[in-house]
């Protein structure tokens, strides 16, 4: 799993209001080998994770939370991310091909807003980029999980070799973290695993 995960792409979501959606957009996350999310904080919220929605994946990712935008975007300029918004202004480009992703920055943050108001004008005014998805219905938006994995599918198939796409300094850092727990649901093994996080077994 550690192989397939990578650092390329790092999702954002900015003020997100509601628990469980945050929970499920973890899980999918996760499931698609993002590694790191980060979270710029709701005044309100969310709270707690739910083992029933995020089936223990929360515990697999690398998460960061940010009081404010501006810091976020401060960080993600540091480290040298594009930002890409989801928006739904005329300015922003209809995602139907992997080709409305291309050229594809070699890392890049995708950036997902608050359920009812969607992206901060301050992070949209940063974004290099404003993607929307295609909608044939009378509904407004998608449900924010849905939404991203819709979005990530879309990065995914633009640009393939976002699988494993991480240094093995990082790697060897996430894998102390997870042996470290893994250890220790088995008596004794904490020193053993200890020995296998920069050579691990096949």
């Amino acid at each position: 799993v550690l192989r397939r995960r990578t650092s390329r792409l790092i999702l954002v979501l900015e003020r997100p209001w509601d628990d469980y959606n945050v929970q499920a957009v973890l899980r999918t996350a996760e499931s698609f080998g993002v590694q790191y999310v980060w979270t710029v904080k709701h005044p309100d919220g969310p709270g707690r994770m739910s083992k029933s929605v995020t089936k223990g994946s929360h515990r697999w990712l690398s998460q960061r939370e940010f009081e404010d935008t501006s810091s976020c975007i401060a960080a993600l300029r540091s480290e040298g991310y594009a930002i890409w918004s989801s928006d739904l202004c005329t300015e922003a480009t209809e995602l139907r091909s992997p080709a409305d992703l291309q050229p594809f920055p070699d890392k890049v943050a995708l950036i997902l807003g608050r359920e009812a108001d969607g992206v901060s004008a301050e992070m949209l005014q940063a974004s290099d980029r404003r993607l929307f998805l295609p909608m044939q219905g009378f509904t407004e938006s998608f449900n924010l999980s849905v939404a991203t994995a819709m979005f990530l599918q879309r990065c995914f198939d633009a640009e393939p070799g976002l699988v494993g796409a991480m240094s093995e300094q990082e790697r060897i850092a996430i894998r102390r973290d997870w042996f470290h727990r893994l250890a220790g649901q088995v008596e004794g093994r904490v020193e053993e695993y200890a020995t296998w996080v920069e050579h691990p077994p096949e």
